[in-house]
């Protein structure tokens, strides 16, 4: 059906193939050269029932992810322009919808010098580096017309999830991480999903490059580090090396702060942020607990995280 959308808009239409599906079903990403020029484009119809291999979907769920592509959609017509040199966002250069479509139309970035990012130092440090200075451009800005709290996991919008716990104490604790993390003075944008999966690097440049925007919007910049270092970190590597890249976010972030918001002491933002690093752990482990109790990424370093909460 997207075939129609792109055909309204453009006379030659060349599908070369299919980079991969969307999350259950909800659309594919195709490698594709529209009037000549050589491109991705991001086919988004989320259906009515969505089958899932761990959980049944909720209408409430379905309208979540509706809502995550129609963020996407506004991220990239009204803020992906503005990113500085050193977090920059997957170039997309059209914009397509119907009432029932959307279709993002982005530059191929294997033809544009990027690898998809793989678990080795130099990428993890570009991509942290990203991170950093994504969340010092866009510090204080406000989420108008993303989601006003970041993320997939949050407790507002996992409320299926959060029935299903079966811990008692770390259910009962729950509204005390959210609000933590809600209430803190020094907010930003955030990525949202900021997995390894989710970003290239330049193959000479090794500058890191953002896409997938689904869940962008307000929140704290050490909710993206932790899921990020939790997507291509294991339990040992995390307990050897978290210290090191979180002293590292926060080497890149004062420098970035310094360039973009000269009159801020970036020093209690990042205090305040080290502060909140188990909490956003423990908001973490909090939904996986709900969602998939068995999943890979509980490990023992989240559980200490959580357990060193002994205030809450």
């Amino acid at each position: 059906m997207y075939k129609q959308l792109l055909a309204n808009h453009y006379k030659e239409i060349h599908i070369n193939s299919t980079i991969t599906s969307l999350w259950s079903g909800c659309g594919e990403i195709v490698r594709c050269n529209l009037d000549g020029i050589d491109c991705v484009i991001k086919a988004i119809a989320v259906p009515d029932h969505i089958n899932h291999p761990r959980i049944s979907q909720t209408q409430f769920a379905i309208n979540r992810k509706r809502r995550s592509y129609d963020v996407e959609y506004y991220w990239y017509q009204h803020y992906a322009q503005s990113l500085p040199a050193q977090s920059p966002a997957l170039s997309c250069f059209n914009t397509l919808k119907n009432e029932h479509q959307r279709v993002l139309v982005f530059s191929d970035f294997e033809c544009d010098g990027f690898a998809a990012a793989e678990k080795i130092p130099s990428h993890i440090n570009a991509i942290i580096k990203w991170l950093a200075y994504f969340h010092a451009v866009n510090f204080q800005q406000r989420p108008l017309g993303l989601w006003p709290q970041g993320n997939y996991w949050h407790l507002d919008t996992r409320p299926d999830e959060y029935e299903k716990i079966s811990d008692a104490v770390i259910k009962q604790k729950a509204q005390c991480f959210d609000r933590e993390i809600r209430n803190c003075e020094y907010q930003t944008l955030i990525h949202g999903d900021a997995k390894l999966a989710n970003f290239a690097v330049g193959i000479t440049t090794e500058q890191a490059l953002g896409y997938d925007f689904q869940y962008v919007g307000g929140g704290i910049g050490v909710t993206d580090l932790m899921y990020f270092l939790g997507s291509c970190l294991t339990n040992t590597e995390l307990e050897q090396a978290s210290d090191y890249y979180l002293a590292k976010y926060f080497d890149y972030f004062t420098q970035a702060m310094h360039e973009y918001h000269r009159g801020v002491d970036a020093s209690i933002i990042v205090d305040k942020w080290r502060a909140l690093w188990p909490v956003v752990w423990a908001d973490f482990y909090r939904f996986l607990l709900g969602w998939s109790p068995n999943h890979v990424k509980i490990n023992n370093y989240m559980q200490e995280q959580y357990q060193a909460l002994d205030t809450y």
